[in-house]
């Protein structure tokens, strides 16, 4: 396995549904294609000086055969994506 992390921290347009204190992400916009999201494998809080709180989450894209991190920040409500690597 090569480990492939790319690092990018650019904004994305994001589908997701909020019920009962938490977050499903259904699918995101980047670089004019749509990935569907078919998990989260893991989700954070860190405290961010500008924007209160920032939650992150670790996205699978099977379709697409990558592995996301993504963030929302809380106060401007919105997206970006951190980093990516293959599923390989």
């Amino acid at each position: 396995m090569t480990y492939t992390q790319q690092q990018i921290f650019k904004p994305i347009e994001v589908i997701t549904y909020f019920h009962n204190a938490k977050v499903d992400i259904l699918k995101f916009k980047w670089d004019n294609r749509v990935y569907k999201v078919n998990r989260i494998a893991n989700t954070w809080r860190i405290p961010d000086n500008e924007e209160g709180f920032k939650s992150h989450y670790t996205v699978i894209c099977e379709d697409a055969g990558i592995i996301c991190e993504i963030s929302y920040f809380h106060k401007s409500m919105k997206w970006e994506i951190v980093q990516y690597d293959s599923l390989d």
